[in-house]
């Protein structure tokens, strides 16, 4: 589907940030828009004045379906993926053959995969074809930096540096989630991240305590009362609210079942946000 949609709300941290970004290859001005594309690429591209941008594009159908998170379409000439999760040092090696398989046909086809890995990750060094990747982190920089370096005005101005307020304090948030994605199963970092970050939405920058050197609690709010944890530890994370059971995440599926009713006593046992 196209974008930008500024007034429709994603209850999905990922969608969030994804969207955030889209926004921005969109609607910034001719310069911001080449900018942006040369820094996701590494190099320059012709047509980005009038490429074609899509956010969510689904691609194929049943078992072989793959969803780009945003795709980038200069007619023939060149067409990019971006498909993105908060996961850390996970195999993506299977879903970028995917998702390079179901680019279509173009003069130039690239896919580049968004995650917080610091290094390039080896599935996507050993990837055939173009297959680049950026870190959340590279993205966030590269927002703070424009205004300055593009000297961006009027609605430049506005979409920056309000990408660059939802971005500084949450890709913060995400790095604080790196020494504890090993104690997370890796099929369940990006389900430990959604809520994580979900959470932090509602109440920012919890404390995270260790017990042991072996498992960690996330407590929500940051004065370190537990109103609302998260624990890590034998893999699965477990969210709790007081004064209710605890639910163990062991699942995406699982924490989509959960999710809603977990957020919901969430925000009534949490201080509001200020």
């Amino acid at each position: 589907m196209p974008v930008p949609r500024l007034y429709e709300a994603f209850s999905e941290p990922r969608e969030q940030w994804v969207h955030v970004l889209a926004t921005l290859l969109q609607l910034g001005s001719a310069e911001t828009r080449d900018a942006l594309v040369t820094e996701l690429l590494g190099d320059p591209v012709p047509g980005t004045d009038h490429m074609l941008v899509s956010e969510r594009r689904v691609v194929g159908r049943g078992d072989e379906a793959v969803t780009f998170d945003i795709t980038l379409r200069n007619g023939d000439d060149w067409v990019v993926g971006i498909i993105s999760d908060f996961s850390f040092n996970v195999d993506r090696a299977t879903r970028i053959a995917a998702a390079q398989a179901a680019l279509g046909s173009a003069a130039r086809t690239v896919l580049i995969v968004v995650s917080p890995d610091r290094r390039q990750p080896a599935a996507i060094a050993a990837a055939s074809g173009e297959v680049i990747h950026k870190s959340w982190l590279r993205i966030r920089d590269w927002v703070q930096e424009r205004p300055e370096r593009g000297a961006a005005t009027g609605v430049d101005l506005a979409l920056l540096l309000q990408a660059e307020y939802f971005y500084t304090p949450r890709v913060a948030e995400l790095y604080r989630l790196e020494e504890l994605m090993p104690q997370v199963a890796p099929d369940l970092r990006e389900a430990f991240a959604s809520i994580f970050l979900a959470l932090n939405d509602l109440a920012p920058a919890p404390t995270i305590v260790h017990p042991t050197d072996s498992t960690a609690e996330v407590r929500y709010p940051r004065t370190g009362d537990a109103n609302v944890t998260i624990t890590t530890g034998g893999g699965h994370p477990v969210v709790a609210v007081v004064g209710g059971a605890g639910v163990a995440i062991g699942s995406d599926a699982a924490l989509a079942a959960a999710r809603s009713q977990i957020l919901a006593d969430a925000r009534r046992a949490l201080p509001p946000r200020k």
